[in-house]
């Protein structure tokens, strides 16, 4: 045997040694013969062990002891530090260890999972451990190095709950016209929504994880920040989705306080409507709180309200009725229902429903199915077409200004209308059209004989054909229309209605009864003319 001085090389010639958690322990290995305890003192001293058990270790011996005995407590080294072949290191969430194959064969020593373990432990790791590596570590041929055996879990920031804003509320600039000049009453429409429309959605932000350290204690994450969902005006949570902030109703889209948006029902306007709101163009009901100055348009699905005059606007309600609680002074007032208004001069009104007059329409185009006025009236000039009732206190003027009272039916006297232009056109077009047919006649009968066209010939004869074709198209679509106004205008339908003048009809007054002149001034008002089909009967009121 190696003398004792040699330290590990005596020791490993005889066993073989590993330090467990709870103890060294060594196996004899086989036909090792007695050792003077004093012999084993000094090899484990040579080694750096200052805590051998020797005298058991020699028993050991002496008995022949086979497998892995505990000799007392681990093996400590002389100058207290860890044995070069296990090495631990670490950080904040990786620790490493390194075991030196070479070096445990030159001890003698065993490595096992326990000493292993027990290192960590004793440098504050018990969490995260690879146990496959572990086992790796501990099979023969593995490689010097260092390797991470253990790793904590580092914490996760939260994100910050979003709120998303599903709408947009851009308004477009004014678009050039033809000639290049811009409008600027023009803003472009309103941005409109229907109900059940998205407007804002709550993203809710990933959560906060604890992350854990390599002794198995919580590194506290940092949360995100929530928000919550506030319903605004005409808003609602969206059902069974509480993220979800839609559209309560049709309306439109405003900035309330703070910038967030809402939804109107009502577009109202304060004060007079000017270029800082521009031309209006909405679905719903709209409500003017001052003046319509001239040149501005309102456009409406639902009812229109003027508190103060409109000055030659276009204001139309395609779904509603439309107010001026003021005057009209020219321009175009049209509802698909009724049009009231305080009282008009030179303007166009046509409504689905009743035309209320207020105190007078003078010098007005009016088209409704009914015309009355709030106490009496007057309808001064113009033209007025009912297709039920006219009433009144006042037809006409002493100064005899042609003023046209007409009962007619709406279709009729559209087609009537068209017939009108039809036939105008028909007096253009005819002459025009038998002009180009006889140009085209001679040009067939050149080509029949055999004859060719050439350069600006050839030119000039395509855009003969070219107008030719133009010309018989239109014709074709005035027959047409000539053919269909017709059979409105001959179709079979009820006639009835009435005229109603309490006061006055004054000369001038032209009365039209379903397509036949009605001589007003024969009638002594009070009068009530009563239409029933081509027959007119006049009644005291």
């Amino acid at each position: 045997m190696p003398d004792p001085t040699q330290g590990f090389d005596f020791i490993r010639s005889a066993l073989r040694w590993s330090n467990h958690p709870d103890g060294a322990q060594v196996e004899i290995l086989p036909d090792t013969p007695e050792i003077d305890e004093q012999e084993m003192f000094r090899a484990f001293a040579a080694a750096g062990i200052v805590n051998a058990n020797t005298a058991t270790i020699c028993n050991l011996i002496r008995q022949k002891v086979a497998g892995w005995q505990r000799v007392g407590r681990p093996f400590e080294f002389r100058d207290g530090s860890i044995s070069p072949v296990l090495e631990v290191r670490k950080t904040e969430l990786i620790a490493s260890v390194r075991i030196d194959p070479a070096v445990a064969l030159a001890q003698g020593r065993v490595v096992t999972a326990e000493e292993i373990r027990s290192m960590l432990a004793q440098a504050g790791v018990s969490h995260g451990i690879d146990s496959d590596l572990v086992q790796m570590l501990l099979k023969p041929g593995c490689h010097s190095g260092w390797y991470d055996i253990a790793a904590g879990e580092p914490p996760v920031t939260g994100t910050d709950t979003v709120i998303e804003c599903r709408v947009r509320m851009d308004q477009g600039l004014p678009v050039p016209h033809e000639d290049g000049s811009i409008d600027f009453r023009d803003r472009g429409d309103l941005p409109e929504i229907t109900e059940g429309t998205a407007i804002y959605v709550r993203i809710p932000g990933t959560p906060a994880k604890d992350g854990v350290d390599l002794a198995g204690r919580p590194i506290p994450a940092e949360k995100g920040l929530d928000a919550k969902l506030a319903p605004g005006e005409n808003m609602r949570f969206r059902e069974g989705d509480p993220d979800v902030l839609e559209a309560a109703c049709d309306g439109y889209l405003l900035r309330g306080r703070e910038g967030r948006i809402q939804v109107g029902k009502v577009f109202e306007v304060k004060g007079d409507l000017d270029l800082s709101v521009g031309n209006i163009k909405y679905h719903g009901p709209i409500r003017i709180g001052g003046n319509v100055p001239a040149g501005f348009r309102i456009s409406a699905g639902g009812d229109v309200q003027v508190r103060g005059t409109a000055e030659a606007s276009d204001i139309r309600s395609t779904g509603g009725s439309v107010r001026i609680e003021g005057g009209v002074f020219g321009g175009r007032i049209e509802a698909a229902e009724d049009i009231a208004v305080a009282f008009a001069h030179e303007a166009t009104l046509i409504a689905g429903g009743e035309i209320q007059g207020g105190k007078y329409l003078q010098h007005c185009n009016a088209r409704c199915t009914t015309l009355k006025f709030a106490s009496g009236g007057m309808f001064v000039g113009g033209q007025v077409l009912a297709s039920r009732e006219i009433e009144c206190d006042v037809l006409g003027t002493d100064a005899g200004s042609t003023t046209v009272v007409q009962l007619s039916d709406p279709e009729e006297e559209a087609a009537r209308s068209d017939l009108e232009q039809v036939c105008a056109e028909e007096k253009k077009m005819l002459p025009l059209r038998d002009l180009l047919e006889q140009k085209v006649v001679v040009l067939k009968s050149r080509m029949s004989k055999g004859g060719q066209l050439l350069g600006r010939a050839r030119e000039d004869a395509e855009e003969l054909l070219r107008q030719y074709t133009a010309v018989t198209e239109k014709v074709r679509e005035l027959e047409r229309r000539r053919a269909r106004d017709q059979e409105v205008l001959s179709a079979e339908r009820t006639r009835s209605g009435s005229i109603s003048v309490r006061r006055k009809i004054h000369p001038g007054v032209e009365v039209h009864i379903f397509g036949r002149r009605f001589d007003a001034q024969s009638c002594d008002p009070p009068v009530r003319l009563v239409a029933r089909e081509r027959e007119v009967e006049a009644a005291k009121l």
